[in-house]
């Protein structure tokens, strides 16, 4: 067997390295701070009319947009409804409406689009003009909209539901009454020409497209779990939050989704939960494991990551700009869902000529990151790649790859992470 002779290549014994810029190069997803490259999950979202400016002490524990004739957009926080005209701008208190909690919001379409919020106290109705109080609805503690009707649960167990084509029409509509077997009533869902109601220890079928003694309820298989509710839909699947875990529901069957995030998901007692669709992806705002922050996964579970951003109100809005998730820390509305999806973040470094031009080897990369990403380099000879997870360490790859001049890119696979350094050690022949 030959021996490689050292003494033919440069830098006989060791390597040539060289330190790739991350501050240098094309960014996408990406920011830079203190020198290493942050997943940039979201970004502030500014609108047509400017950014968001809410009243100074007001953090919202809740978010509504509406888009009609106009968009507009209100806050819940502290028992108080703050209004927003445009896509941007200042909110400003709603006058004469006191809440005792987040109102639960049910979109309506009764000659035009509206809003109906209700604490299970007092009900109003939000609109491109404002808001105001809604006549002839019951207070209720959920609803849907489905069959052309207005469904609400006044107390958990009864079902009012509305006048056909006439959702402030209840007193020509009427009621039912659910037995308690199921627990009571936490949200509904209209998916695929059917309505569904989420109960806490199961999932039923409504179907009311006749008159009411055509009606017909039926039960569907669900978890064996208790259900938190937090439901949203999305191409045709329902999602909600469960003792265990977030699931997805397609009308016939319950699946846990992504379910090697199931152990850090939904500790037991979770009621606060906020969850949005957008676009595939799938966003829940919650306490993961000892932290709070915002899950995105992809709707078939095939992957999802946890942002730790902390406790904020998060809500799906039919934006001017396009569907967007809007997620409110700290007084800042940030945009988590673009045109294109939460897409992956990804760097590519400027082009890299260790030996001024000359042809070398690509001997070794040496990585240095936390979380999980892609790393590839490629010359005019070829490409390779590396899947690197790491909790904050280095890793050193083998790659024996000719060239003259190499580039390097860096992605992100949905993990809140942060890339540190990336080194090359190259050799050539003398």
């Amino acid at each position: 067997m030959m021996r490689a002779d050292k003494r033919r290549f440069e830098k006989a014994g060791s390597l040539h390295y060289e330190a790739c810029d991350l501050s240098a190069g094309v960014r996408a997803g990406f920011a830079l701070q203190n020198g290493a490259l942050a997943h940039a999950a979201a970004g502030e979202y500014v609108g047509s009319g400017g950014r968001f400016a809410l009243p100074a002490g007001c953090v919202p524990e809740a978010l509504y947009f509406l888009r009609s004739d106009a968009f507009c957009a209100a806050a819940y926080a502290a028992g108080k409804l703050y209004f927003c005209a445009g896509d941007g701008g200042a909110f400003t208190e709603v006058p004469d409406v006191a809440l005792t909690r987040a109102p639960v919001g049910v979109r309506v379409y009764d000659g035009g689009e509206a809003l109906v919020l209700s604490d299970g106290v007092s009900v109003c109705e939000l609109t491109a003009e404002g808001v105001a109080a809604c006549e002839g609805v019951a207070p209720f503690v959920c609803a849907g909209y489905a069959y052309e009707r207005l469904w609400i649960c006044t107390d958990g167990f009864r079902v009012r539901f509305s006048a056909l084509r006439d959702v402030h029409d209840f007193e020509s509509g009427g009621y039912i009454d659910f037995p308690d077997g199921k627990g009571e009533i936490l949200a509904f869902a209209d998916l695929n020409n059917a309505f569904y109601l989420f109960r806490r220890f199961g999932i039923q079928k409504l179907i009311a497209k006749g008159t009411e003694d055509e009606f017909a309820l039926s039960d569907v298989p669900s978890p064996a779990a208790e259900i938190y509710g937090a439901v949203c839909t999305e191409n045709g699947k329902a999602y909600f939050l469960a003792e265990g875990g977030l699931y997805s529901f397609d009308g016939r069957a319950s699946a846990p989704l992504c379910p090697d995030f199931r152990p850090a998901i939904a500790p037991r007692g979770e009621r606060g939960a906020q969850m949005a669709a957008c676009r595939g992806r799938i966003y829940l705002s919650a306490r993961f494991g000892k932290e709070e922050g915002v899950g995105v996964f992809r709707e078939d579970g095939s992957e999802g990551y946890v942002l730790l951003y902390g406790g904020g109100a998060l809500a799906a809005a039919d934006l001017p700009a396009g569907r967007r998730v809007l997620f409110c820390k700290d007084g800042q509305f940030l945009e988590l869902c673009g045109e294109k999806g939460a897409a992956p973040a990804l760097w590519e470094s400027v082009p890299a000529a260790p030996f001024g031009g000359r042809e070398g080897v690509l001997e070794e990369v040496v990585f240095s990151a936390e979380g999980s990403f892609s790393v590839s380099v490629r010359s005019e000879y070829g490409e390779r790649r590396f899947e690197v997870v790491s909790e904050g360490g280095t890793k050193r790859f083998r790659t024996s790859l000719r060239g003259s001049e190499f580039t390097f890119t860096v992605l992100s696979k949905g993990e809140a992470g942060r890339a540190f350094a990336l080194a090359a050690g190259y050799s050539r022949r003398a």
